[in-house]
């Protein structure tokens, strides 16, 4: 089935497209690469206006980020083919940089880029009829049995080896993530009572942001073991 927002990623890639001065064409695999990352820049920024209250967008700049821990990143997302994509998306004006990150390598701190659609893709994401939850399916194949340690005294995802058991893991949660996905989990508010809502969770800054897309769970271990965590 074609996605709603399907014909706002095709347009948007080709005035990208029409924008940049390469002397040749991305080859086929450069070219899947550069789609997917518009793609997934604009469906996140779909998601964010629906959630409660919208929120910004963030986007990973640092080059060695897209070649870290293969197993939990989307192997389509390459750093240059997302900055490509993200540098577009600016140079027409679609998006605005609401605070720009940075990454220190001593302390091996730092924070993402954030940002937001502008006027005319806030629009034209409004103009979609059909909420980003009933028309967009999470991947039920990304890796969902995570794994975590503090490496130089920071908490880090880590790559582990496959047993009998994390395979179990694995295929338990899908089951329970496919059972989420055959029902609707909602709030029971009245529609005058969102404003409520949103101005409750802006008001605090260790609130996140509803977000009704997020309908499957990951398992999250911890200390590098298996034998630690295990939290949904």
């Amino acid at each position: 089935m074609t996605e709603p927002i399907t014909d706002l990623i095709i347009e948007t890639t080709k005035r990208i497209e029409e924008l940049e001065t390469r002397k040749r064409n991305r080859d086929p695999g450069t070219q899947l690469r550069f789609e997917h990352s518009v793609r997934t820049i604009l469906i996140d920024l779909w998601k964010a206006i629906h959630s409660i209250p919208p929120r910004e967008c963030l986007i990973n700049k640092r080059s060695g980020y897209y070649s870290e821990n293969p197993r939990y990143r989307d192997p389509l997302l390459t750093y240059k083919q997302t900055i490509a994509a993200f540098d577009g998306l600016n140079m027409l004006g679609l998006i605005e940089v609401t605070k720009e990150g940075y990454y220190d390598r001593e302390t091996l701190q730092g924070s993402l880029t954030k940002f937001v659609a502008r006027d005319e893709l806030l629009e034209r994401l409004r103009e979609i009829e059909v909420h980003p939850a009933l028309s967009i399916q999470p991947d039920l194949n990304r890796e969902s049995i995570l794994l975590r340690n503090i490496i130089d005294g920071h908490r880090q995802y880590v790559d582990y080896n496959d047993t009998p058991k994390t395979d179990e893991y694995r295929q338990n949660l899908k089951r329970i993530n496919q059972c989420f996905l055959r029902h609707w989990a909602d709030i029971e508010i009245k529609d005058t009572e969102f404003d409520a809502l949103e101005a409750h969770i802006g008001a605090d800054d260790e609130r996140l942001p509803i977000d009704f897309t997020a309908r499957t769970l990951v398992r999250i271990f911890s200390n590098g073991s298996f034998k630690e965590g295990g939290r949904f």
